[in-house]
């Protein structure tokens, strides 16, 4: 039995005395410059502004940004970090500054067994990042190849729907269903095989490693904070990332190798057959390697997955939560779709309530709600600040969402507001720094096509095939909505409701 790890709070007591050296020696580090940072808080010696974060950092830099304006410094421990928190200030980082900005600040967890080295989420920018990247986006998320995997969504959007239609009656947790949708579907993408099989204790234990990840990921590390404290690992979480993501590596290698092995009979696949192993095993060379073929796939199901599910969930809980949108919803649905089908892709683009309802989501509940953190690689200037080299920078994108200035009504659910006016325009793919989501320049993900297909299909799909009735006569006033941080910003409660269907049943 593993011992639970340590408050990370109670861990700064014993070495006090070292921190206040290396505290020290930082400071006198700190070089003038004719240039003032960006105003922020007065920091307490060694820690800083850290007792400042509290259990919901982006709701606690939110209320400092009103004091202290949307470019803000914090001494989060030994490490400068600068937070924006308006579209104006989140486009000169992302799009002005992009090329100095678009670094990485690694954290200790992702440097397990090399991680950060092939890592596309993590890894520094470099040549062989921007390779990665330049893989990722045009051979994998390219147009081409999600035109010529349709069939897959389709196929596992259905058999998802068929499988709740099995269980009619039943209570359903929504959040787990798709979950296992998107990491069947990316399996299917990847391996041409699905991967998770609830009876299969590897898949199962492949679909628990991405939990425990994201889980790992999301928890405040001592050692990110303190750099020397690194090699002591005071809270475990850098041995248990190994050990999760040891078993993901060993899984994912089993498909890599069978892939790779001699067959007398082999075919070889087509281009519009290709799956992305077969994408990313040809692009092999010294450059990229096996190593960076299994760390890139490993985060294909990591960021995939979560994020994915997370978004789905909230949106089926606000619809839920708000019968007149849900009604507003349908009926679009039942107009374009109609009763003797189910919903297809192609039936996206004339489904503007949906893609609205989809962009307030993204508004209202941000998977990410900081981003991910950049660096600056060089100094630089925004709005007559200093931003200093090595320092790090974050985006609140969950600031941003819930600007009054910006949002009439910013903490309601309320998807029309992308109908009408100048917002009818606003779209999330990186152009509109009201709502990033996804980030945006050289950073924002590139899994973005897949993502947005696939969120917009499996709502419209669970809209359109079933009603839902929440359990045990609950009412939609009583739902819990309330959200829990981590590295994504989830549902605290999770979604369970009960399917009714809408269609006539051969359909399913």
């Amino acid at each position: 039995m593993e011992t639970p790890p340590l408050s990370w709070y109670s861990l700064l007591l014993p070495p006090s005395s070292l921190f206040f050296f290396f505290f020290l020696f930082l400071w006198r580090k700190q070089r003038r410059t004719g240039l003032p940072l960006p105003p922020g808080p007065p920091a307490l010696p060694i820690l800083g502004n850290l007792f400042l974060l509290g259990k919901r950092p982006h709701e606690s830099l939110h209320a400092l940004s009103l004091k202290y304006g949307p470019l803000m410094t914090l001494r989060l421990g030994m490490k400068t970090t600068v937070v924006v928190s308006s579209p104006a200030m989140a486009k000169e980082v992302l799009k002005t500054h992009d090329h100095i900005l678009a670094g990485r600040t690694v954290i200790e967890t992702s440097k397990s067994l090399s991680h950060h080295k092939s890592s596309l989420i993590w890894g520094d920018y470099g040549a062989h990042w921007r390779n990665l990247r330049r893989i990722s986006t045009v051979e994998l998320f390219g147009p081409k190849r999600m035109e010529a995997l349709q069939h897959l969504r389709r196929d596992q959007v259905f058999r998802t729907t068929r499988l709740i239609f099995e269980d009619r009656g039943k209570e359903v947790d929504i959040g787990r269903t798709v979950f296992c949708t998107s990491l069947n579907l990316l399996g299917n993408m990847i391996f041409s095989t699905s991967v998770f099989d609830p009876h299969n204790p590897a898949s199962a234990g492949f679909r628990d490693s991405i939990w425990e990840m994201m889980k790992l990921g999301g928890t405040p590390n001592l050692s990110d904070f303190f750099p020397f404290l690194r090699f002591l690992d005071l809270q475990g979480l850098c041995r248990q990332t190994v050990k999760q993501l040891k078993g993901m590596y060993d899984f994912v290698d089993l498909f890599i190798q069978k892939r790779l092995a001699p067959a007398s009979e082999s075919v070889e696949p087509t281009d519009s057959k290709m799956d992305f192993l077969d994408v990313l095993l040809d692009f092999r060379s010294e450059d990229f390697t096996v190593v960076d073929i299994r760390v890139l796939i490993t985060e294909f199901f990591i960021a995939g997955t979560e994020t994915t599910t997370t978004t789905i969930e909230w949106a089926m809980a606000e619809f839920i939560h708000n019968p007149q949108k849900l009604n507003r919803a349908r009926q679009e649905l039942d107009e374009v779709v109609g009763f003797n089908r189910r919903v297809e892709e192609s039936d996206l683009d004339h489904l503007p309530y949906l893609d609205a309802a989809v962009k307030e989501i993204f508004r209202l509940h941000q998977t990410a709600p900081l981003l991910l953190p950049h660096k600056a690689q060089t100094s630089c200037v925004i709005g007559g600040f200093l931003i200093p080299k090595d320092s790090q920078v974050m985006v609140n994108v969950w600031a941003i969402g819930r600007d009054p200035q910006i949002w009439s009504s910013p903490l309601e659910f309320v998807p029309e507001r992308f109908l009408e006016g100048e917002n009818s325009k606003i779209d999330y793919k990186g152009q509109n720094f009201e709502l990033i989501p996804f980030g945006s320049g050289r950073r924002i993900c590139p899994g973005l096509p897949l993502a947005s297909r696939m969120i917009n299909f499996v709502l419209a799909s669970l809209l359109h095939s079933f009603e839902w009735v929440l359990p045990d006569g609950m009412s939609c006033e009583q739902m819990d909505m309330a959200d829990e941080f981590g590295l994504t910003l989830k549902k605290a409660v999770e979604l369970k409701a009960i399917p009714m269907p809408r269609l006539p049943h051969h359909l399913y």
